[in-house]
């Protein structure tokens, strides 16, 4: 196995990764991917009422040219075995101490989410969220791999208004018109409510918080 070389520039651990990407939401980095290649979400997005039906990263800011190829352009790196030093190095440079996978796209195989868990490792001051559906490729990894602590995966639920059934520690689920009657172990998402941005609000990168309800929109 290729050994990754160590990366300490930093415009060469853009190149290699294609940077880290920004949404306005966040209160910090991220990184993201085509949606439109998401193993499941692309499914689910022909489906109606599913969480994917509509999905803001297939429509909008994201359908621009240049977004595109930037989404494409890190889809393709990611890899690659010198990606993990450089994302590290990317991370620990911007001085954040919360980062998410992703805010367009999902993990793609166990040799992905190997990707992202060294990530993890190699920066374990920062909390790690990462939102997916890809079930069987997460019990997969887990058969012989543990999830670094420092990097929490959201499982969400497939279908709008139906909260996921899984011994998972950590879920979400999409709401729309069941809003106003949650389960009470259910956190809802105070975005809507504060111009759509997390601000101070971190529930979605704590083990703490079971699950979380977004706001269908």
């Amino acid at each position: 196995m290729k050994k990754a070389e160590t990366i300490t520039d930093y415009n060469q651990a853009i190149q290699i990764t294609g940077g880290l990407s920004k949404p306005s939401k966040m209160p910090c980095p991220s990184y993201s991917i085509p949606a439109s290649l998401c193993k499941t979400g692309s499914k689910l997005a022909k489906v109606k009422n599913s969480v994917c039906e509509g999905c803001y990263a297939l429509k909008g800011f994201y359908r621009m040219p240049n977004v595109q190829r930037s989404l494409k352009n890190r889809f393709n790196k990611i890899l690659k075995p010198e990606w993990v030093n450089a994302m590290a190095l990317l991370i620990k440079s911007s001085g954040t101490a919360f980062f998410r996978f992703h805010d367009s796209g999902d993990i793609q195989s166990v040799k992905h989410l190997k990707q992202i868990a060294q990530v993890a490792r190699k920066t374990k001051d920062v909390k790690f969220w990462m939102p997916s559906r890809e079930f069987n490729i997460i019990k997969e990894y887990k058969k012989s791999h543990k999830i670094p602590k420092n990097l929490l995966i959201r499982l969400s639920s497939h279908m709008v208004d139906q909260r996921l059934k899984t011994n998972q520690p950590n879920s979400m689920v999409v709401s729309k018109n069941n809003i106003d009657n949650l389960d009470k172990d259910v956190y809802l998402c105070p975005s809507s409510k504060q111009g759509n941005k997390c601000l101070d609000c971190r529930a979605c990168w704590s083990s703490k918080v079971k699950t979380v309800a977004y706001i269908k929109h």
